[in-house]
């Protein structure tokens, strides 16, 4: 029985059913809302995200929101033809709600 119970559990860490290391709680998440703005006439531009030197993806003011590790991070926005944008933020975790004003300049 022992066996049967050992393998039955090897078969679900396996296969991704069941999780051996520690659940993230939401309070170890937080909210960043990234709300970047360009000069008149840029429209179309999506400017590039990064997170910890680490690409995340094109601004889009569809999706504004990430949700991020709690600690101190990097964010840079970078966008062609655009002074590059980075600062360094401490994300708060939940309930925080924290918003980022960015304004690109040429």
């Amino acid at each position: 029985m022992t066996r049967l119970l050992c393998v039955l559990v090897t078969c679900l860490a396996l296969t991704g059913c069941f999780t051996a290391g520690p659940v993230i709680s939401k309070s170890a998440m937080g909210n960043l809302q990234i709300d970047v703005r360009m000069p008149q006439g840029a429209e179309g531009v999506n400017p590039c995200l990064y997170l910890d030197g680490k690409f995340i993806g094109n601004v889009s003011s569809s999706m504004p929101v990430l949700y991020v590790k709690r600690g101190e991070r990097v964010l840079r926005v970078e966008c062609p033809g655009y002074k590059t944008y980075e600062k360094s933020i401490t994300i708060l975790g939940d309930p925080n709600h924290q918003v980022l004003n960015i304004l690109l300049e040429k």
